[in-house]
């Protein structure tokens, strides 16, 4: 696979402020929710989803699929295991985010109120009384802010130790965010920042902006929802449909979507970051992004499309190795001789500087679970997510 080279354009930007107010944790819904983070029931089995294929017929991709799991081959190893204090998964719950603060703290968030903790040594559920589909996940250094979109969030650790709901004002809900004609995607906060990056997917492309700032007010008692580029930018710079966001500071933002956009935010802290366009050469869209420094960034997505830009637009990397056609998810790393990419039907690809390579995946039987989350606690240490499944590499960390 070759990977293009990359232009660069910049824009200026600015932000613009609004309020979302704390509320208890059972307080009524009163905005449109995303249709994947409604309060509903669980749903029916999906016979289609998960099965264990063992009479599907003759397996084409058993060497990546092995039964036993060895110290090289990516194993069960998280909340859908039946040793789970409070409870194990249901195979149906799709994983959408794995995030850290080190090996010893790790969390895995999704579907329908779905997030557990893993403190080294086992994983345990946690009950935060909802069940909205939670999308990103903000680990402050004495709280955690679980997201469902970007005008609802649960937190704790704030003023008080249980479980909170915050939702927006409905007398003045952030100006410019249209819960009903965008979806959140994902989110992203680095280390000690005062943001969670907030990726919105607008329906009408090139009009709504998709970068959002979720903040801690003042009074510490509620969030506010700042604009992450001005009204405006995004209809000259592809921004209004994203997908993935990542950074190597609070002030170094990558971000990808659809149909190959892709644009890097520095000053990102500021009221006016500055946004740069990444021409990635490419049609197809991406899911994933990973920044390995404020001049190196991978993005991965559909049909198996992998792009390395490397800061320099003259150069070219070419990657001959990597056959996979299939749609790749998520990305990260800990160096560029260490990235990880994840996919759709049990796909996973490592890179180790010279080569990529696909891993095995061991004690899944007929499953081919999609995978759409990966985050590493230390090199050659990825914790992978996906439906039904938390994966690592020898079924521990």
């Amino acid at each position: 696979m070759k990977l293009e080279s990359v232009i660069v354009i910049l824009a200026p930007v600015a932000c613009v402020c609004a309020a979302l107010g704390g509320c208890a944790s059972d307080a009524s819904t009163s905005l449109t929710d995303d249709p994947d983070a409604t309060t509903v029931a669980p749903p029916a089995p999906d016979a289609g989803a998960d099965v264990d294929a063992a009479d599907a017929g003759p397996c084409v991709d058993c060497e990546y699929f092995p039964t036993t799991c060895s110290s090289d081959t990516l194993c069960p190893n998280g909340p859908f295991e039946p040793n789970t204090a409070g409870g194990a998964f249901d195979l149906r719950t799709r994983i959408n985010a794995i995030v850290g603060r080190s090996a010893n703290d790790v969390w895995a968030i999704g579907a329908l109120g779905a997030v557990a903790h893993f403190d080294g040594a086992s994983w345990s559920r946690v009950d935060t009384s909802s069940v909205d589909t939670m999308r990103a996940l903000w680990l402050r250094d004495s709280s955690e802010v679980l997201v469902a979109t970007p005008v609802r969030a649960y937190a704790r650790g704030i003023g008080h130790e249980d479980w909170r709901r915050y939702e927006a004002d409905t007398d003045y809900p952030p100006r410019g965010y249209d819960p009903e004609g965008m979806k959140f995607t994902s989110g992203w906060a680095a280390p000690g920042g005062d943001s969670l990056w907030c990726a919105t997917m607008a329906w009408t492309p090139g009009v709504a902006s998709g970068l959002w700032r979720l903040r801690l007010a003042a009074s510490g008692d509620r969030f506010e929802l700042i604009d992450g580029v001005p009204a405006g930018t995004c209809e000259r710079v592809p921004c209004s449909q994203i997908s993935a966001i990542h950074g190597t500071s609070p002030n170094d933002i990558w971000a990808v979507g659809v149909a190959g956009s892709m644009v890097h935010l520095t000053n990102a802290e500021s009221d006016s970051p500055n946004v740069t366009r990444i021409s990635t050469r490419t049609w197809q869209s991406f899911y994933g992004v990973w920044a390995a420094s404020e001049t190196e960034a991978w993005a991965v997505g559909n049909a198996g499309v992998i792009r390395h830009y490397t800061g320099d637009p003259l150069a070219e990397d070419f990657i001959s190795d990597v056959s996979e056609t299939i749609n790749l998810n998520a990305v990260a790393g800990t160096s560029s001789s260490d990235v990880w990419a994840v996919g759709d039907a049990g796909v996973v690809l490592h890179y180790d500087g010279k080569s990529w390579s696909r891993m095995s995946v061991a004690g899944l039987g007929g499953r081919r679970p999609d995978l759409t989350a990966v985050w590493m606690s230390g090199p050659g240490k990825p914790w992978i997510g996906g439906q039904g499944v938390v994966l690592s590499l020898g079924g521990r960390q």
